[in-house]
């Protein structure tokens, strides 16, 4: 995939403990094109520049929605009940050009002057801050551009929140227009009294489908405040209509872009003030380390929630260089989960895959199965090819990969050429499994707080279990945590990853406390994550200091690393570790594959009747996990204090609906351990 190169980081000869990309050891760069990019807002005019009428991205619409009524168990365990599955039917992707795109944007920064919410000349800094509450698409892109362009300050919105969720949303930055999805209005009009500075809105989708009673609900309070709530393509309209050259003042690099929330894994999500200078500059770091190794045959398929760094951060990649993105929808990505039409996958035939490590894990899982229920042989001759393709030279890889690889291959478009996980560290074992059976796999770190960019897998460095070299727009050292035992005088060198440079953030939003705890009095930015350097020069994870526990032997516990070994059960769905203070051993939460899990019982001829409602008060399905989870340890090299001692089987999945997954699809600890208190200190007295 990638062309081979020199040492991944340089050490600086003032301070050797600061390392930075070899790819610019003696600057942090700022601008991926010179003065033509300097804002947020500059990006789409750049693109019709450089790439005019080539096309930038591709959507889809929705052609109509079938319903299907099918029988499922009752959430009580007693019976069966119908319930209603709806479906999409999809058209044929739809192109968009470079200078369609900007042209869009112009459009619409010139009807947000008509209709009376931007006045052109009030200062950058005091114009109304804006949200966007919508699922990903090419609208939710078009208009963020649109308030970069104008100086609105973006905030963003989870479309997974309930409804004291999305009006902290709104009224904690003073949100004054929202843009909202066709899905998102029902729930924005139950606030909307209550988000008192709200006076617009612009929604997304088909006036068919959307319920009259929710705009008018909505208008009657809007128009009493002075605002209005128009349909997207109304506003475009209008600055179609009557064009609007002057736009006032411009954002400089060092105003605000966006305040982004974070996902909230380890408390209350964070509002994180990045600038435009921030973005622009992870960018530059991402295109002088990226820039080459991709091209216009490349397509990346965009599915992942733009509210979440990573998404937002690889689009603007893509988009920068010049590789067309498609847009999709997780509901609508494979072809199952479509009627009359082909899923995301087929339609687009993607060659970038992005996704975090949630997402790989369940596909791992879901291969397995698929396997399994094929039959033993099949088993059998697709592990031998899995063993094979790990250690036979070319041609016998690529045979391999056309008789008995094709048609997982297929089910992804056929033409996946490198996957990109990120949000979180991945499995080794899950990362080997799907570079060999579906396509070469890569990890990269980075954070709200530093525009997505830290590290990343580049040009000769994208080994197994590393997150890459150091993005050229940031240094990073690694500071001493001598209580766990992490030192930068260990083999190889350990501690918590600080982070500086032009893409880290300015701060948190109304939290100055927090702002100047996060930070060095020589402007490091403490992450809180333990990460090692490899001798290649790349980084690895270990852990976060959050999830660094002490033990009632005195010993520390990293939870992050022993659940990236567990997880690798096949039987395990989901999983959370958790290690109370009066617990001689760690105790695994464990939501089940049901596929898996039951197919293993079967196996070894344990009563598999009913599902995870059932099996979560079974001590012999329970011990059996435990065994099954126990195995899997040795295998991952853990021992002593990393061992569990006992496993909960939770009866309902986790997800970010019910609070037990953050929107970006990873553990929500503190929630998870508050629902489960009661039987994590019954198990903990049991075994005391």
């Amino acid at each position: 995939m990638f062309r081979k190169a020199k040492s991944a980081s340089v050490t600086l000869p003032s301070d050797p403990s600061i390392r930075r990309s070899y790819l610019s050891p003696d600057v942090l760069v700022t601008r991926p094109a010179g003065d033509e990019v300097t804002v947020v807002g500059d990006f789409f005019s750049y693109c019709a520049r450089k790439y005019g009428d080539q096309i930038a991205c591709y959507y889809r619409d929705v052609v109509d929605i079938v319903e299907e009524i099918k029988m499922v168990g009752t959430s009580d365990g007693t019976g069966q009940e119908k319930k209603v599955w709806k479906y999409f039917t999809l058209s044929k992707p739809i192109s968009v050009t470079y200078n369609e795109l900007d042209a869009s944007v112009t459009a619409l920064t010139a009807g947000l002057i008509n209709i009376g919410f931007t006045n052109p000349s009030t200062p950058i800094s005091a114009r109304p801050r804006v949200s966007i509450y919508a699922d990903t698409s090419l609208n939710w892109q078009l208009m963020s551009q649109t308030f970069a362009r104008l100086g609105h300050v973006l905030t963003t919105a989870y479309t997974t929140l309930g409804e004291e969720g999305l009006l902290t949303s709104l009224n904690e930055p003073e949100v004054e227009l929202c843009f909202c999805g066709e899905g998102q209005l029902e729930l924005l009009a139950k606030v909307v009294e209550k988000a008192e500075k709200l006076r617009y809105v612009v929604y997304d989708g088909n006036a068919k489908r959307i319920n009259q009673e929710t705009i008018k609900k909505t208008v009657k309070v809007l128009e009493r405040r002075g605002g209005r709530v128009l349909p997207l393509q109304e506003v475009k309209q209008s600055g179609l209509d009557s064009p609007v050259t002057d736009l006032g003042l411009k954002p400089t690099e060092n105003d605000l872009f966006c305040i982004m929330y974070t996902s909230g894994s380890t408390g209350t999500p964070k509002g994180v003030l990045l600038t435009h200078k921030n973005i622009v500059s992870s960018i530059a770091g991402a295109t002088l380390l990226w820039g080459k190794n991709f091209n216009r045959s490349d397509l990346l398929l965009a599915y992942l929630p733009l509210t979440h760094i990573l998404e937002q951060f690889l689009e603007f990649e893509f988009y920068f260089i010049g590789v067309p993105i498609a847009y999709g929808t997780v509901k609508t990505l494979l072809n199952d989960n479509v009627r009359n039409c082909d899923g995301d996958f087929v339609a687009y035939k993607p060659t970038l895959l992005p996704g975090v490590p949630a997402i790989y894990e369940m596909i791992r899982k879901g291969m397995v199965k698929k396997v399994h229920d094929a039959g033993s042989l099949v088993g059998t001759i697709f592990n031998l090819a899995v063993s094979g393709k790990e250690s036979l030279p070319w041609p016998f890889t690529s045979a391999i990969d056309k008789i008995l690889f094709a048609k997982v291959k297929a089910a992804t478009g056929g033409r996946l050429r490198l996957a990109i996980s990120g949000g979180g560290p991945l499995s080794a074992d899950t990362q080997k499994f799907l570079s060999t059976v579906l396509v070469e796999l890569i990890q990269g770190y980075g954070l709200t707080e530093t525009c997505g960019m830290a590290t990343i897998c580049g040009p000769g460095f994208s080994p197994i279990g590393s997150v890459g070299v150091i993005g050229p727009s940031c240094e990073v050292k690694l500071q001493d945590y001598p209580d766990a035992g992490y030192l930068s005088t260990n083999k190889p060198p350990q501690g918590q990853i600080l982070l500086r440079g032009p893409n880290v953030f300015q701060g948190y939003f109304k939290q100055e406390e927090l702002t100047t705890e996060s930070f060095t009095a020589d402007g490091w930015y403490k992450t809180g994550d333990i990460g090692q350097w490899n001798v290649d020069g790349t980084l690895s994870l270990v852990d976060r200091v959050k999830n660094l526990v002490k033990l009632q032997n005195g010993e520390y516990l990293a939870l992050e690393k022993v659940e990236s070994v567990y997880k690798h059960c096949n039987s395990v769905m989901m999983l959370c570790v958790v290690a109370p203070p009066n617990a001689e051993r760690p105790i695994a939460l464990v939501y089940p594959h049901e596929g898996n899990l039951r197919n293993r019982l079967k196996a070894n001829g344990i009563e598999s009747d009913g599902g995870p409602k059932e099996w979560a008060s079974n001590m012999t399905i329970v011990s059996y996990l435990i065994g099954e989870l126990r195995e899997e340890a040795k295998r991952g090299g853990l021992k002593g204090a990393e061992l569990i001692g006992d496993v909960i089987l939770t009866e309902e999945e986790w997800s970010p609906e019910n609070g037990m997954l953050t929107p970006a699809m990873k553990l929500a600890r503190n929630n998870i351990a508050r629902k489960y208190q009661s039987q994590i200190e019954h198990t903990v007295g049991n075994r005391s």
